[in-house]
């Protein structure tokens, strides 16, 4: 009967925010019970500690099978290789956009909080928890709906049929939106006794990654003062901190560490797995190896793209972490792959490394010569490694780090003007950890290429820039060129690299692309949903 039920749970959130259905659904239809099922709030209003903890899963596995933007955001951003459509800016339009479909799915996740906060009772501990973290994870959404979509309409609660066409949410309501419920949730939320309790908990949401993230909302908001107040609530805390070795990060070795905010825990039980069952982050996360062979260690399978390029790798160089922990943490040059091929015992010098890289095909697309060592995932990772056909991982998944509190943080310290020796302590915290020398003071820019290093790959890097106002500068030439790597040329250790121009491509355009184009098709079925500026249609 539980299947059946969430199986209505489902077509509803079909019925809302897919196709033509959005208008043409009728509610009475919803309404009919079923044989042997029981209606959506039947089942809220009476649900057992163990079917509230599904519910909640639910929404945790939304948002995780969503979330796999890492890629998109990054090759928006001016660290990544990527070309053509959106990247390029050739042909994008809001039919096209490749950000359509998490819009989509961060509305879902709006909708199945929404149901749990407004059916749910708090009559048990376990339901008040799964209550707070439904407050948390609609906040989160809507975090990034106003990041990337400035005016999404303002769904806070679940809509009748007559509510179904929301004209666009102004920012001050919006963001009070998510500040209203992310101060529920720190109500509700259970919190950490002590260091090392990350794995009692499951890795789900504390009342400390409640006050992360709205720090982090106050920071992009303006509200230093705020986000201040918020992070020095998780940091004077003393439950989280830094793991010794950068380099163990999105790996087994990190999992439960305390400075994971919340994670998904990818343990092979159906009663802890709060992430989706078959997660492919072991195909979508590595090298495509058609073209090369991956160094033992590694997952054997892929088809993703280098990621970095040679100004992300420049910049790292310039920063003196070249063969620091989080460098090699965080990117690899070809050299840097020849090592590990013979520091795993796979080859017994450089040049027996670059025979046993390469395979039949005698390319690598979308490289300079750079690869993303970081989120690639290790064969220790993985389940069932030998059977290519079933792989997932092990290693769970971080939603938010400890570091990027202390860079918030030191942030918002030094936009307010105030607490600049506190703000430079979290600073100087990270760079420590990375390998490199403290600072004595500190600029706006030195807090932003921190956040550049230490966060690289983890999506924020281009909303930081529309959020400074550098993107109109950083990104004017993202996606005008196509690589392709070709190891060295012959006789010389020079990269052979080739470089083809993508036809029509125009970078970042100012005035239109700060923002995300409400996709067509919502459109076309809310004629109240106003457009992003330079969109059109």
């Amino acid at each position: 009967m539980e299947t059946t039920i969430m199986k209505k749970i489902l077509l509803i959130l079909t019925v809302l925010f897919s196709g033509i259905l959005l208008n043409s659904c009728n509610q009475n239809l919803l309404d009919v019970e079923q044989h042997g099922a029981l209606l959506p709030d039947t089942y809220y209003k009476n649900a057992s500690d163990e079917q509230a903890n599904q519910l909640i899963a639910a929404v945790y596995s939304q948002v995780y099978t969503g979330f796999f933007w890492n890629g998109f955001l990054n090759n928006m951003s001016d660290d990544g290789i990527g070309t053509g459509g959106t990247y390029s800016n050739v042909n994008v339009n809001s039919q096209t956009h490749t950000g359509n479909g998490y819009f989509t799915s961060l509305f879902r996740v709006n909708y199945l909080c929404n149901m749990i906060i407004a059916q749910l009772p708090s009559d048990t501990d376990i339901k008040k928890q799964v209550i707070g973290e439904a407050y948390f994870w609609r906040a989160w959404a809507y975090s990034y709906l106003i990041r990337m979509w400035g005016t999404p309409p303002l769904v806070d609660h679940v809509l009748a049929l007559s509510e179904l066409t929301p004209a666009n949410g102004s920012p001050e309501q919006l963001w009070n939106y998510v500040i209203s419920s992310l101060n529920e949730a720190v109500k509700f939320l259970p919190e950490k006794s002590a260091l090392g309790q990350q794995r009692a908990i499951g890795g789900r949401l504390t009342k400390h990654s409640a006050y992360a993230l709205l720090g982090k909302v106050q920071l992009v908001k303006g509200d230093y003062a705020g986000a201040i107040a918020s992070l020095e609530t998780v940091i004077n805390s003393g439950k989280y901190k830094l793991i010794n070795d950068y380099r163990n990060l999105y790996h087994v070795p990190a999992d439960f560490c305390d400075e994971y905010m919340f994670e998904w825990n990818m343990d092979d039980n159906d009663q802890a797995n709060f992430a989706n069952e078959g997660d492919n982050r072991a195909v979508n996360l590595t090298w495509r190896t058609e073209n090369v062979t991956v160094p033992g260690g590694l997952t054997a399978q892929g088809y993703g793209s280098a990621d970095f390029n040679k100004n992300f790798y420049n910049f790292m160089v310039a920063r003196g972490e070249k063969g620091k922990p989080r460098y090699l943490g965080t990117i690899w040059d070809y050299e840097d792959i020849q090592q590990r091929f013979i520091d795993l015992g796979l080859a017994s010098n450089s040049a027996d490394a670059i025979d046993k890289f390469w395979n039949s095909v005698s390319l690598m697309a979308d490289c300079q010569g750079y690869f993303r060592a970081k989120m690639l995932p290790w064969a220790s990772d993985l389940y069932n490694y030998d059977v290519v056909q079933v792989i997932h991982t092990k290693a769970n998944w971080p939603g938010m780090r400890y570091a990027e509190v202390l860079l918030n943080y030191a942030e918002a310290c030094k936009q307010s003007g105030t607490k600049s020796a506190e703000g430079l302590a979290a600073l100087n915290l990270v760079r420590q950890r990375a390998g490199l020398n403290t600072l004595t003071s500190y600029t706006l820019q030195d807090l932003k290429d921190e956040k550049r290093a230490e966060l690289a790959y983890e999506s924020e890097r281009f909303l930081d820039l529309v959020r400074w106002g550098d993107a109109s500068t950083a990104l004017a030439n993202r996606g005008f060129n196509v690589y392709n790597f070709y190891g060295y040329t012959q006789g010389t250790t020079t990269y052979n690299v080739t470089q083809t121009p993508v036809q029509d491509a125009k970078g970042f355009q100012t005035g239109r692309d700060e923002l995300f184009p409400f996709p067509y098709n919502e459109r076309l079925l809310n004629t109240n949903l106003a457009q992003n500026p330079g969109w059109g249609n």
